[in-house]
């Protein structure tokens, strides 16, 4: 009966996007959850290599073994057959302002996972600095949408309050709590978390920056001729102990369009597998500014963070993210916090000068951020953490809202 519920709810899922028939892109995944549902009543199982993995690389005591994660950084992973370079598409629009030629992007695939792409970060700095500014002080204002879904202290609160000298200490301290935990922000589409699925009326406007970002990327990755479009994204706040478990993205309605995923911050241990938990995953290092696509096999494919690396990280040749950091967590102490709160006189204060745009990138903000004063703000809330920006795209190519059948909350039968 429970491998007959996975099969039902599973084709039930793609009904309800308008399909008369599932795509042969997701048959792996739906006969991963029957082989692992019907476990009770087969002699042989499908044995869970991606979590067992996942769990090696997690282990703390006795510390993990990190000698199989793959550094590009390191001449000898680029000489094996784990990973190949590949070179950019010659991008036929004007190359974005804020990141290094794409000519010069270093790119490598992943053999195991067609599809798999990493970018050694392509940002120049004044770009890196404007988006690490804009995951805090823009994405989490309404009406996007964060996991402080009920609290009684609005963002703008928060940010006033870390950002000038206040005489209420409650409100100092609940702001800093409030940031401690931020973590995540959905944008343009938001994600049910709990039902796995995206509604209709649950949107507000993607940002521009951002989505002229990832079409970029894209782009000079895959070629022009792939009609990427931002409708959706998730911006996770990673802490020092945080990680993500093995899944796949499965709830858009298009499931052939790539992932763009950007990192900033401490470096991580990801690891991406296949199509079903049995196949052994491959693990590589990400590190501040680093980008990686999903697409073709690995659109589909199984992948999970299994650890944050500290700063003082003796795996690899590790450059800290903002030289001279040694904080082991995002958020000061209370006694650290009198730095985020010092006096700025009203001109100064980032919070106050700076127009925080959403539809485009703001020039108030990226000149803002050649102050120190301003910059060192946004330089502490990340210091030690990491943050992750995910992109996706919702519909297929030439379609829209009005073209599909939506699950509807109540009754949906969730995957």
């Amino acid at each position: 009966m429970k491998s007959l519920f996975v099969i039902l709810s599973d084709s039930f899922y793609f009904k309800q996007r308008g399909l008369t028939e599932i795509p042969t892109s997701v048959f792996a995944h739906i006969n991963n959850n029957v082989a692992i549902a019907m476990s009770d009543t087969v002699t042989e199982v499908v044995e869970d290599n991606f979590m067992k993995t996942f769990k090696a690389l997690k282990r703390k005591s006795p510390p993990a073994d990190l000698g199989s994660v793959i550094n590009v950084d390191d001449s000898k992973w680029t000489s094996m057959d784990k990973v190949k370079q590949i070179y950019p598409q010659t991008v036929t629009s004007t190359e974005h302002e804020g990141m290094i030629p794409s000519s010069e992007w270093s790119m490598y695939e992943l053999t195991s996972v067609p599809g798999a792409i990493l970018i050694r970060n392509p940002f120049r700095d004044k770009l890196r600095k404007y988006m690490i500014a804009r995951c805090y002080s823009m994405y989490p204002r309404l009406p996007n949408v964060t996991n402080h879904i009920d609290s009684k202290m609005s963002y703008e609160d928060v940010w006033q309050a870390n950002c000038v000298n206040s005489s209420d200490l409650t409100l100092a301290h609940r702001s800093v709590d409030y940031i401690k935990k931020l973590r995540w922000v959905t944008l343009g589409y938001h994600y049910d978390w709990t039902k796995k699925i995206y509604v209709k009326e649950n949107k507000s406007e993607f940002p521009q920056d951002l989505s002229q970002l990832t079409q970029f990327i894209v782009h000079a990755v895959l070629g022009e001729e792939i009609k990427f479009k931002a409708e959706a994204s998730i911006v996770n706040y990673y802490h020092a102990d945080s990680t993500l478990s093995g899944h796949t993205d499965h709830s858009e309605f298009d499931l052939t369009a790539p992932l763009i995923s950007i990192s900033f911050g401490r470096t991580c241990v990801f690891m991406i597998g296949g199509q079903s938990k049995a196949q052994v995953p491959e693990a590589l290092f990400l590190r501040d500014g680093d980008v990686f696509i999903m697409s073709r096999n690995a659109r589909m494919s199984y992948h999970a963070v299994p650890r944050i690396l500290p700063n003082d990280s003796s795996y690899l040749n590790y450059t800290p993210a903002f030289p001279g950091d040694v904080h082991t967590s995002n958020i000061p102490t209370d006694r650290e916090n009198c730095h985020l709160k010092r006096t700025y006189d009203e001109k100064a204060t980032p919070c106050k000068r700076i127009k925080l745009e959403s539809e485009k990138f703001s020039a108030d903000l990226i000149s803002s951020l050649e102050d120190a004063d301003s910059w060192s703000l946004f330089r502490r809330l990340l210091s030690g953490g990491r943050l992750n920006i995910n992109v996706r795209q919702v519909f297929e190519p030439g379609k829209g809202p009005e073209d599909y059948i939506w699950p509807e909350k109540d009754n949906y039968i969730a995957i």
